[in-house]
């Protein structure tokens, strides 16, 4: 891991801070439009830090939605939360302090006032939840926190929340930000796997420190955490998700909500790292979650954690064993590590930049088409005795690579022969780790061409 360096954001860093069901979530999701974070109503739906591209009057910002701050927490999740929400203010250029204007100001809004005031750092109050256009003077008591005349928005209906924005634009400085060439050339890496297989430990452990929250308690994660990092000159771009139970087993909305930002973050990826338990050994749920992964289109990297848990087995064995009930997986890399210790871990940054980086890969058509010559040398027909021909072929897409392959009888080329000509262009290429496209077409006055 010493060739790994952590890219700090250069975007401003703004983090929403506040006691919890102040409605932080709903106002984090208001400055995106859309639905990012999870919203329940009950205190404490946020845990880990929830970072988020945002954009007003022409300035990108990366936005931070954190758990309720409750300083004197003593159970050991509510203290994880308290010391995430105290890092993402260390962390961040500019904290809106959301209160809530229907239960005024309260001893937790005090205590977390006093915290902001000692910290010296620039600060927006702002109270929530003020619907009616006539609510100002339930405001003047907010004055007492000492941090500036406090800004009346709703998160819900979005009344004066662009008034927000646009204090908030006032108090940036220049700074320097993270340009499209690094997003453009950014992969886009999700951790998923079932709930409790390490997940989060692992994030923590590309990042050195503490991004995601480590409990034993399934479920801890449920909204995508954010981490850039850079590994041999190669741009990632971590997700560490919420865990992927079977459909029938998801219990209740937050459940649902974080099953599904799950998926959607596997559908935006260009890899995908599946976390299997080493310890509890594969469930057919692990192969589901894959099997999701590569249909998806998304690069695949399997990476058995726990590693250091496991004495009886070598890594050669346990890559041979797993391969052996899911056939599928001998296209893909399978790595044995331990997200805790860090052993191996940059085996897996290796294969995510590898995957990364392959599926962005266009092949020469003079390339691509000897192999086809090669190939349209082996006789071919169909069960009626026609001769199939493959006549020539494209790369149309990259991420993942896509190929069109024409020939005179498309339909009728088996399934056996198709996967051939896959593992061939895999092998000949390198696409280990990809899923392919490849499309056959008809090519028209074929015919009309021999004859």
């Amino acid at each position: 891991m010493s060739t790994q360096t952590v890219e700090k954001h250069r975007r401003p860093i703004v983090a929403i801070v506040g006691r919890p069901n102040v409605g932080k979530s709903t106002l984090f999701n208001r400055i995106l439009g859309t639905r990012w974070a999870i919203t329940d109503g009950q205190p404490g739906g946020t845990r880990d830090q929830i970072f988020a591209e945002a954009e007003w009057g022409g300035r990108s910002f990366t936005l931070v939605d954190t758990g309720g701050y409750m300083p004197n927490a003593k159970d050991e999740l509510s203290s994880a939360v308290r010391s995430q929400a105290a890092k993402a203010l260390t962390e961040a250029d500019i904290a809106i302090f959301l209160c809530d204007g229907t239960t005024g100001l309260t001893d937790l809004d005090q205590e977390i006032g006093a915290m902001l005031r000692s910290g010296g750092g620039k600060c927006l109050l702002a109270v929530n939840k003020v619907d009616e256009a006539g609510l100002v003077a339930p405001l003047d008591e907010f004055y007492r926190l000492g941090l500036g005349e406090p800004l009346p928005v709703s998160a819900v209906t979005g009344r004066r929340s662009g008034d927000l924005l646009d204090a908030l634009i006032a108090l940036f400085e220049e700074a320097g930000a993270y340009g499209p060439e690094w997003d453009k050339a950014a992969i886009r890496v999700a951790l998923v796997g079932r709930p409790n297989v390490g997940k989060s430990t692992l994030i923590n452990r590309l990042a050195g420190y503490q991004v995601s929250i480590v409990h034993d308690q399934p479920g801890t994660t449920r909204d995508p955490t954010q981490l850039r990092l850079t590994w041999q000159d190669s741009h990632l771009q971590f997700v560490d998700t919420a865990g992927l139970r079977r459909r029938s087993k998801v219990d209740g909305p937050v459940e649902f909500y974080s099953t599904r930002r799950a998926a959607n973050s596997i559908d935006q990826a260009d890899v995908a790292v599946v976390l299997i338990d080493g310890a509890e050994g594969w469930v057919m749920q692990d192969a589901r979650i894959m099997e999701q992964v590569i249909k998806s289109g998304c690069g695949l990297v399997v990476a058995i954690n726990k590693w250091d848990l496991i004495v009886e087995k070598t890594v050669a064995e346990f890559r041979s064993e797993l391969r052996d009930r899911y056939p599928f997986l001998r296209n893909y890399p399978v790595l044995c590590i331990s997200g805790l210790t860090g052993r191996r871990v940059h085996k897996c940054l290796e294969a995510v930049a590898a995957v990364g980086n392959k599926r962005r890969t266009r092949i020469p058509t003079a390339r691509l088409n000897k192999i086809i010559q090669q190939l349209s040398g082996e006789y071919l027909a169909t069960q009626e005795g026609r001769d199939i021909r493959l006549l020539y072929a494209t790369q149309h897409a990259i991420n993942p690579p896509a190929f069109t392959i024409f020939t005179n009888l498309p339909r009728s080329v088996p399934g056996n022969y198709r996967r051939h000509i896959e593992n061939r262009l895999r092998s000949e290429f390198d696409f280990e780790g990809t899923p392919l496209r490849i499309a056959w077409r008809h090519r028209k006055g074929y015919r009309e061409a021999r004859s």
